[in-house]
């Protein structure tokens, strides 16, 4: 499974046989990506004949910008969303990165934010189009901000608009996402449940899990999806079975890096990860759910290895496999899972890296974090990791989905990795 099959990366350093470089040169096939072209973008930092992905990093540059990846492995995760950087103090990540998309037909809308330290959207970052395999797409973005050159590379599994076939009558399910207008009676107002569970009426009277206004009547169920149990007198649903309803339970995430101008100055470089998604699991569910889920999907990142004074940096995908086990209803319960299946710059490469077993959280909808470790051709690899659930209203009360993040570095902080995961729950979603 190859996120990035349309990916290859051009190499300062072509003789290193470790993890990270096994792949080097060999390219994944088809079209290079802007990142992976000599003379990157006109607006980034001044350029040298060396190059590497991103802005096309000078010697110096990529040297820094391999130390800021192996700084992640080191970094706790934070939630809001779930993002990991080097930018940490004692440990603890301080940026947080939120990011949403709509759906488009060739190419996705997205914006990334990082707090009031800088926004990126396809608006005005130069978008470039990721071609992918999997449930992601992506594109590539990247613009001057204040103090240096930003470059993000996003993904989402956002879907393309579907009709709801909701008739809105009593008795009717909504999900969230959905909606229906009533007319007659005297009475003109629109249900909707948005994604976050909440059922609104027009757009400013929401409710927590019931509402009754001038006997509209409507009720969540354990699942969160929201039954209509009266009606004021003569209303009716209007265009029932043919409302469009967007995607609003979708995965989120990639990666990033901050170019200082002056590439000199290692302390100023950024590097790391983020994993979001728009129907964050309800906290208050978790305590009552008991038994186990696997969740499948994929992982995808950002690589650098060090040697004799030159930096390589390229990209790798991998198959994620997660295991929650809810426990008995005594306690929130453990996750962990492993990352296999490595395609280092569309190359295999044997080898996988565990998901150590992390203790499923109190808040932030089970926010947890865990160690991280594996090896491949003899090379160890530690670090942290970190997600949440995602995906209300499935038939079991349980997630649908799970996404976060990851970094690890080798002993030596030589070689390191940085990036973003999203997978489903099996039994729903292949």
């Amino acid at each position: 499974m190859n996120i990035r099959n349309m990916r290859r990366t051009v190499c300062i350093l072509v003789t290193i046989t470790t993890m990270a470089l096994t792949g080097c040169g060999g390219g994944g096939g088809g079209t290079e990506s802007p990142m992976d072209q000599t003379g990157g973008s006109t607006s980034g930092p001044q350029q040298s004949p060396d190059a590497t992905t991103f802005a096309n990093l000078s010697t110096t540059a990529a040297m820094n910008a391999g130390s800021a990846a192996a700084k992640v492995a080191d970094a706790r995760p934070r939630f809001g969303s779930i993002t990991q950087s080097s930018n940490a103090i004692n440990s603890i990540t301080q940026d947080r990165v939120t990011v949403t998309t709509e759906y488009g037909a060739t190419q996705n809308t997205y914006s990334v934010e990082n707090g009031s330290a800088w926004s990126i959207s396809t608006a005005n970052g130069n978008p470039q189009r990721i071609e992918t395999t999997g449930h992601f797409e992506g594109s590539e973005l990247n613009r001057q901000v204040n103090g240096g050159t930003l470059w993000v590379d996003v993904y989402s599994d956002i879907e393309a608009p579907t009709t709801s076939g909701v008739d809105g009558g009593v008795g009717s399910i909504l999900s969230p996402g959905q909606s229906v207008r009533y007319t007659g009676g005297g009475n003109n107002l629109t249900f909707t449940v948005r994604a976050d569970g909440t059922g609104c009426v027009g757009s400013s009277i929401c409710a927590g899990n019931s509402l009754n206004i001038n006997n509209f009547r409507a009720e969540r169920n354990n699942q969160g999806n929201w039954e209509i149990i009266s009606l004021p007198s003569g209303a009716m649903p209007v265009g029932s079975g043919g409302n469009p309803v967007k995607d609003t339970d979708y995965l989120a995430g990639g990666i990033w890096l901050f170019v200082p101008n002056n590439p000199a100055s290692a302390d100023d470089f950024v590097f790391g990860a983020f994993g979001d998604g728009s129907d964050p699991f309800m906290q208050s569910a978790l305590p009552a759910l008991t038994g186990t889920a696997r969740y499948i999907g994929e992982a995808t990142g950002i690589y650098s290895a060090t040697e004799n004074n030159a930096t390589q940096i390229g990209y790798f995908d991998a198959n994620a496999t997660l295991d929650a086990d809810f426990g008995d209803g005594n306690g929130l319960g453990t996750i962990g899972g492993h990352l296999t299946g490595f395609e280092v710059d569309g190359e295999s490469l044997p080898g996988s890296l565990t998901l150590g077993s992390a203790n499923i959280g109190a808040s932030n909808s089970g926010f947890f974090e865990g160690r991280l470790s594996g090896s491949s051709q003899g090379t160890s690899y530690t670090g942290r990791w970190g997600g949440a659930f995602f995906g209300n209203g499935e038939d079991d009360g349980r997630p649908g989905s799970v996404g976060g993040t990851f970094g690890g570095r080798s002993a030596d902080s030589s070689e390191s990795f940085v990036g973003a995961f999203g997978a489903y729950k099996s039994s729903s979603r292949p």
